[in-house]
């Protein structure tokens, strides 16, 4: 039985900012590899699957090979590993931040150790290494497989505006010909974002700053579902993006083949303190 003929994969949205315009023009030569060792999260330039996204998900798809047990299991689920992009573009520091199947685990460690050299990061005209992050969701195609009618027991999580039945109905994709988009832009969703923030007291007090990253489904009439804390930071600091999330409004929905389809996001939201930390309240005697 050839497996790829009755999966489907979809796979592989990073989203850390566009740096599509960046690259229009030639460079008369390439630019100088920065003497730092230095790993950055926001270079100017980040870096990018040579090719483009459309390359890196046929790659994925021909290198992928659904392990058997987890066909057999009917196991499914998103994997998302953090990596590093070396300076000569080769991969390294893997690190799993969201877990599926332990059988998919490993392969989508396979597919991601298997990759030729990314483009690497630009920061201030020089080349340096960066951090990123590829989410690979392992689905079964249900017309293929017969979905088990057995309830099971799945990990809680933070969700809202939660609708099963699009996950359950429905092909969800990670990356398509054009990617869904906010009404406003980034530079409008990021004022969104920090207009409905209100950071928790608690969290505050004490200190607690660090990025959330959260996943959702835009769906094919734009709206927003199914909203996920994939990597947590502090209790009270999930609960709070998960609940500004679900206060977006619909965006402009992704679209593959010309149709409107429902894709699934990540979004990191970082919580800073711009002030000195609150003082806990304590009773004067």
């Amino acid at each position: 039985m050839n497996l790829r003929k009755i999966l489907l994969l979809a796979a592989l949205f990073i989203l850390a900012g566009s740096a599509t315009v960046a690259h229009t023009c030639l460079m008369a030569q390439e630019p100088p590899i920065s003497k730092s060792d230095r790993i950055f999260e926001d270079p100017d330039i980040i870096p990018m699957f040579t090719g483009g996204s459309g390359e890196m998900n046929r790659f994925i798809f021909n290198t992928l090979k659904y392990p058997t047990e987890a066909v057999e299991r009917n196991a499914q689920g998103l994997v998302v590993y953090t990596f590093v992009v070396e300076k000569d573009g080769t991969l390294s520091n893997f690190n799993i931040i969201h877990r599926a199947d332990s059988l998919l685990n490993k392969e989508a460690l396979r597919i991601l150790e298997a990759m030729p050299p990314w483009r690497p990061a630009r920061h201030r005209g020089e080349i340096v290494r960066a951090e990123t992050y590829v989410p690979m969701y392992f689905r079964l195609n249900k017309n293929a497989i017969a979905a088990s009618k057995a309830s099971k027991t799945t990990v809680t999580r933070n969700y809202a505006k939660t609708d099963r039945s699009i996950m359950e109905n429905n092909d969800i994709y990670t990356i398509v010909d054009k990617m869904p988009q906010y009404s406003y832009g980034e530079s409008g969703l990021g004022a969104f974002i920090s207009h409905n923030i209100r950071y928790p007291r608690e969290a505050r007090q004490e200190g607690i700053e660090g990025r959330i990253l959260c996943s959702f489904i835009v769906g094919a009439d734009g709206s927003i579902s199914n909203i996920e804390v994939v990597e947590g930071l502090d209790p009270s600091l999930d609960s709070e993006a998960v609940r500004v999330l679900g206060l977006m409004p619909k965006w402009i929905p992704g679209e593959n083949g010309g149709e409107k389809v429902n894709v699934k996001c990540l979004l990191p939201i970082d919580f800073t303190i711009d002030e000195d930390p609150i003082p806990p309240f304590t009773k004067s005697e």
